[in-house]
């Protein structure tokens, strides 16, 4: 009968088992490795990416709250912090990347009310005060009233659960203002925060261009008929102020009275310098630098007894040629 012989000697190698050697190891962890960081540095260059696309079109979404202008019908359409409110938001003085700064595009509180003497009234009809010298200062009638006033919030899309406006990497944006009117804001990829490639500076302004037209650009005619003297005067709506009639600052000039069944004319592009004038300042010497903010504003033709004889609105449109305003006075 047939016998099953088994070799257990160790020498036999039918039966020996090979493992894998600790430099073989090495090398799988190593591959396995960097399958498995490549699509991780892929989706983070992604994400980096997705986050700085997104503040830059945040900052796009600043300056159009403060300042945006479009064309409806081949009419121009103006909107923004500075048509409503004739000034620039309040900004702390010095540049700042506290979310704060842009409290005043959001909505309307105390915190940013800076220096606390001013109230911001809100959107709604508010009858312009004139101060002339002629005339006197004294407030229109109610049918001239104007529609201005802080209606935010200027800023909507972006803003986050804790009401604040942050880049794309939750970080705030340097916000700033000077003295000739600029409003500045800034992307401050340079400060530790942000990742390379987007660790640079990328900056936004509105100038101050961009939001206001010389004195000297208006161009507004009249035609006198009356016997009596007139004063041309505009009315500019400025709400950073601590009451009503401070909100409204006046610049106007003279027109003479009609003489001998002839009318007596003015236009403000044919004027010297010293034809516009501001009360308690006098003759306005360099109308080239004082600047009238975007937007509907009412012109006045006013007589020494107060009596508003003619009256338009004239829209002000910066960087762009000055619509004429055509007034009679009878």
């Amino acid at each position: 009968m047939p016998t099953l012989s088994i070799n257990n000697d160790p020498r036999c190698t039918q039966f020996k088992q090979q493992g894998f050697t600790l430099l073989e190891l090495v090398l799988v962890m190593l591959i396995i490795g960097l399958i498995a960081s490549t699509p991780l540095a892929f989706i983070d260059n992604q994400d980096n990416q997705l986050r700085y696309d997104e503040t830059v079109a945040k900052m796009k979404l600043i300056k159009r709250a403060v300042y945006s202008q479009s064309t409806y019908q081949n009419q121009s359409l103006l909107s923004g912090f500075v048509v409503d409110n004739g000034v620039l938001p309040p900004t702390s003085g010095t540049p700042s990347q506290d979310a704060s700064e842009l409290f005043p595009l959001i909505g309307k509180n105390d915190v940013w009310n800076l220096d606390g003497a001013n109230d911001w009234v809100t959107f709604g009809g508010i009858k312009p005060y004139l101060k002339l010298t002629g005339a006197g200062d004294f407030e229109v009638p109610p049918r001239y009233t104007q529609l201005k006033g802080y209606r935010g919030p200027y800023l909507q899309e972006g803003v986050d659960s804790d009401g604040a406006f942050l880049d794309g990497w939750g970080v705030g944006f340097e916000v700033s203002s000077t003295a000739v009117g600029d409003y500045r804001f800034t992307y401050t990829g340079d400060d530790g925060l942000h990742p390379a490639p987007f660790n640079t500076l990328v900056s936004g302004a509105v100038s101050s261009l961009d939001w206001q037209v010389p004195l000297s650009q208006l161009n507004i005619n009249v035609t006198n008929y009356k016997l009596t003297a007139q004063e041309v005067a505009i009315a500019v709506f400025q709400n950073k102020a601590a009451s009503d009639d401070e909100r409204w600052t006046t610049y106007y000039f003279s027109i003479a009275a009609a003489s001998g069944g002839v009318p007596s004319i003015g236009r403000t592009l044919t004027f010297s310098s010293s034809e516009w004038q501001k009360k308690g300042v006098g003759s306005i010497s360099n109308p080239e630098t004082t600047y009238i903010p975007a937007g509907q504003h009412p012109i006045f033709v006013v007589d020494s007894g107060s009596v508003v004889n003619a009256y338009d609105r004239l829209l002000v449109i910066p960087r762009s040629t000055q619509p004429a305003l055509q007034l009679e006075v009878k």
